[in-house]
């Protein structure tokens, strides 16, 4: 296939996916104008369905069920534009700004994207390795100048389900060079039966020891008289007693 003949193979596929796309959020504008059950529906009252429609994509990765995947992943879009028709009708921003966000922070967090080729780490002929490598730290990077977090578990969806929450809240802690010895044994052994929920307990758990994190974060702010990271020693220093 030619140059040309490829240039025009991309374009076919770029209108194609532009067009149904467009004919997905005219769709969801039809149901919403209709006044019924979608007009009565809220960012909240809509959370189950978008909990639910995660794991059903998600049992159909596990089945590696390309069919049923496509499906969900409909679901999930679904799931998009419903919430963005919600936002534009108060006034808020539409789906466009949504797609136009999205893609204002992949390009600003993947300078491979809009910058020379060699800029930022980035070698054509790098090992994929060394790419992935120099993407995480583009991202990481530009992802913290955007935040300015103020501490180091900012940004973590704290709803998420107790096992994937104390897992990231474990690892963005010994990211920030918090001592593995001072991880509570609650966060390490999840233990089944008991009153409470294995689910609870974890979850309690985890909440308790990001309260203690950004104790140490804040006392540590105060005694120094600026916010900036802890090694391993200040987290000692400043870490909650009892």
């Amino acid at each position: 296939m030619s140059a040309g003949e490829n240039l025009s193979t991309e374009a076919a596929g770029i209108a194609a996916m532009t067009a149904a796309l467009g004919e997905a959020v005219e769709v969801m504008d039809r149901l919403w104008n209709f006044g019924g059950w979608e007009v009565t529906q809220t960012h909240d009252s809509l959370r189950p369905y978008l909990l639910e429609e995660t794991y059903e994509l998600l049992d159909a990765i596990q089945a590696e069920d390309a069919e049923t995947i496509k499906e969900e992943l409909g679901d999930l879009l679904l799931q998009v534009l419903f919430h963005s028709r919600i936002a534009e009708a108060a006034g808020e921003f539409t789906v466009a700004e949504v797609a136009a966000a999205l893609v204002a922070k992949l390009v600003h967090r993947s300078p491979h994207l809009s910058g020379p080729e060699g800029s930022s780490g980035f070698e054509p002929d790098a090992a994929v390795a060394d790419k992935i490598a120099a993407q995480e730290k583009a991202w990481e990077e530009r992802k913290s100048a955007e935040k300015a977090r103020r501490s180091c578990l900012d940004g973590i969806a704290m709803a998420q389900p107790a096992l994937a929450l104390a897992e990231k809240v474990r690892s963005r802690a010994i990211k920030a060079g918090l001592p593995e010895d001072l991880i509570p044994d609650a966060l390490r052994v999840v233990e089944l039966g008991g009153p409470d929920s294995a689910e609870e307990r974890l979850r309690k758990a985890t909440l308790v020891f990001a309260e203690r994190i950004r104790a140490a974060e804040d006392a540590a702010e105060i005694a120094r008289g600026e916010r900036r990271g802890l090694d391993s020693a200040r987290w000692r220093e400043f870490w909650p007693r009892g």
